[in-house]
């Protein structure tokens, strides 16, 4: 009821509300996502993708295909299911790009093949190893170009 009473100040702002998929235990497939942003019948109420927080419950690459034209914004987060099973839910994200369980190729070609051409935003658990600003920077934008390689 809320998202609806926003819609007509999105749309004369030019603004679109991207719902994005957390582990609120809502929408917990990717047709419930869709029919939900579908409900609303507005270019305006699109989805907010993250990768990593699907992985806990699912794959990414079917929700990407199933979400389709409705994406409009991505976080790019790893996510790995040995360390949430070893050491607990949110452990699952402690753990770098390409070491967790995000098949970074499968995703990358279901964005290709949905024709996605938005912003990719990294949202990469940080180790406490990186104690310098800059290193860490370095180290996550060469993680990054190896997704988008991927």
């Amino acid at each position: 009821a809320e998202i609806t009473k926003a819609l007509p100040l999105a749309e004369s702002l030019g603004v679109v509300i991207a719902i994005e998929n957390v582990w609120n235990q809502f929408l917990l497939s990717p047709l419930e996502a869709a029919a939900y942003v579908d409900a609303f019948k507005s270019p305006w109420v699109r989805w907010h993708f993250d990768a990593g927080n699907i992985v806990n419950t699912g794959w990414p690459e079917h929700w990407i295909h199933t979400l389709g034209a409705r994406i409009v914004k991505v976080h790019i987060k790893e996510f790995s299911r040995k360390a949430r099973d070893e050491k607990g839910p949110y452990a699952g994200f402690r753990v770098d790009l390409f070491e967790g369980d995000c098949d970074w190729p499968k995703v990358l070609a279901a964005f290709d093949d949905i024709g996605y051409s938005g912003w990719l935003i990294a949202e990469q658990y940080r180790p406490p190893s990186f104690t310098d600003d800059a290193a860490w920077l370095v180290h996550l934008a060469q993680k990054m170009d190896a997704v988008i390689g991927s």
